[in-house]
C-alpha cells in the first residue's frame, strides 16, 4: 500500500486552495505583468473578481465621467491598467461606472461573492473584513496575488487560536467600532500577532453584518491576520438572494452546511479574552496607535503639559496648518456632542511633551527659544 502524501509540513505550513480572490488597481498590476512575462493565464478565471477601489473619485460629477473623471495621472494609470488587464485575462470587473463598484471589502459581501467557509484573499491587509461571514480571509502581497492567479493555491501556515468574547448588552451610543477599539485597547496592537481571532459572545451576535464586518476589519489593527465570526441567522439572512449566492436546492444545502461553521462548545483556544459589554463606552482615540484609546469618561494625555492627563470628554481637536491635528483643553462638552474618535496629537506636541534631551545641542536651551512648531500655547 502506498502512503498518502502529507498535506502539512513539519512547520505547520500547507498548500491551501483559494475559493475567492478579490483584485483592485493598486496591488494587481505587477501580478498581471508577471503572468504576462511567464506566458501564463489565470488557473480559474471565475474565482477572481475585480473592482477599482483606492483611486476612484468620490464626487458624483467626476464619477459620471468614468475614468476621465480621475484627475490624478497616477491614479488614472492604475485604474485604466486594471481595466485593460481584466479585459485581456477575461476577469470580471465592476468598473468605475458600474453601480456594483465600491470598496473591495464591501463588494464581495454585497454581491454574495464572499460566502461562509470560503478561503478569501486580496492584496489588502483589511481583507480580514470577510471573516464576518465565517470565511478564512486575509491580505496577501503582490507576488502572492500572482501566485493565486496562476495556481488558485497559496502556501499558508497554521495560526494559533484566540477567542475574544464580548458578553452582555451594549450601552446606548456604543457601536461596533467602539467594541473593536475597546478590544484593541485591552490586548494591544500586537496582542493578536500569530493568532486567528474568533469574535464571539452575545454582544457580537447582536451586531448587524455591517457591524461584524467592522469588527473583523480591524482584527489587523490588533496584530492578527484573520478575524472570524460564526454563522448564525443574521449571516444567512444577509446572504439570501445575493447575486453570487446559491439558489434553490443548492441554497438549502449550503445553509445546512454553513450552520456547522461554529466552534464546538468544548473547543479549546490558545488564549481567551472576555469583555463585559456593559463596561464599553464610546471610545476616544487619542494617540498615533489604535491601542491608544479610552472610554469617553476616561482621561487622555495632555500634549501641552507633559505627562498630565485631561478628561477625554473635554479634549477637542484643533487643526494645525503644518502638523495636522492636536488635542487642546477646552471647557466640557455635552454628551450629545462628544465624539467617538479624537485625532492624534501633533508630532510637535509629542516632542514637547517628551522634553527631548538633545535640545541643548540644537541651541534651544529653553522652551521660549524652541522653534515655533514645538512651543506649547500659553494658557
Amino acid at each position: 500500500m502506498v502512503a498518502a502524501p502529507r498535506q502539512e509540513r513539519d512547520d505547520g505550513s500547507a498548500l491551501i486552495y483559494i475559493d475567492r480572490q478579490l483584485l483592485h488597481e493598486v496591488t494587481s498590476p505587477q501580478a498581471f505583468e508577471g503572468l504576462r512575462l511567464a506566458g501564463r493565464k489565470p488557473w480559474r478565471i471565475d474565482a477572481n473578481l475585480a473592482t477599482p477601489d483606492h483611486n476612484v473619485p468620490t464626487t458624483l460629477k467626476e464619477r459620471a465621467e468614468g475614468n476621465a473623471g480621475i484627475k490624478d495621472p497616477v491614479s488614472l494609470i492604475q485604474v485604466q491598467t486594471l481595466d485593460d488587464n481584466c479585459v485581456e485575462f477575461g476577469i470580471e470587473e465592476f468598473k468605475i461606472n458600474d453601480p456594483r463598484q465600491g470598496i473591495v471589502h464591501v463588494v464581495g459581501p454585497e454581491q454574495g461573492a464572499t460566502l461562509p467557509g470560503m478561503t478569501v484573499v486580496c492584496g489588502d491587509s483589511h481583507t480580514a473584513t470577510h471573516g464576518a461571514f465565517a470565511a478564512l480571509a486575509h491580505g496577501i502581497g503582490t507576488s502572492e496575488v500572482e501566485h493565486v492567479l496562476a495556481t488558485q493555491c497559496l502556501l499558508a501556515q497554521k495560526m494559533k487560536n484566540m477567542q475574544v468574547r464580548v458578553e452582555g448588552e451594549l450601552g446606548t451610543g456604543v457601536t461596533a467600532k467602539d467594541v473593536v477599539l475597546a478590544i484593541i485597547g485591552r490586548i494591544g496592537t500586537a496582542g493578536g500577532t500569530g493568532y486567528a481571532i474568533e469574535f464571539a459572545g452575545s454582544a457580537i451576535q447582536g451586531l448587524s453584518m455591517e457591524g461584524r464586518m467592522t469588527v473583523c476589519n480591524m482584527a489587523i489593527e490588533a496584530g492578527a491576520r484573520v478575524g472570524l465570526i460564526a454563522v448564525d441567522d443574521t449571516t444567512i439572512d444577509y446572504l439570501r438572494d445575493r447575486h453570487y449566492a446559491p439558489r434553490g436546492e443548492q441554497w438549502e444545502a449550503a445553509v445546512a452546511d454553513w450552520r456547522g461553521l461554529v466552534s464546538d462548545t468544548d473547543a479549546e483556544f490558545d488564549k481567551v479574552v472576555v469583555l463585559d459589554a456593559a463596561e464599553i463606552e464610546p471610545q476616544v482615540s487619542w494617540g498615533t496607535s489604535p491601542e491608544m484609546v479610552t472610554g469617553v469618561s476616561g482621561e487622555v494625555p495632555d500634549p501641552c503639559r507633559g505627562m498630565a492627563t485631561i478628561p477625554a470628554a473635554t479634549a477637542t481637536p484643533v487643526r494645525s496648518s503644518t502638523w495636522g491635528w492636536r488635542l487642546i483643553r477646552r471647557s466640557p462638552i455635552s454628551a450629545s456632542t462628544r465624539c467617538s474618535s479624537v485625532p492624534a496629537p501633533t508630532r510637535a506636541s509629542r516632542i514637547c511633551a517628551r522634553r527631548p534631551r538633545w535640545r541643548a545641542a540644537r541651541r534651544w536651551p529653553t522652551p521660549s527659544s524652541w522653534p515655533w512648531w514645538c512651543r506649547a500655547p500659553a494658557w
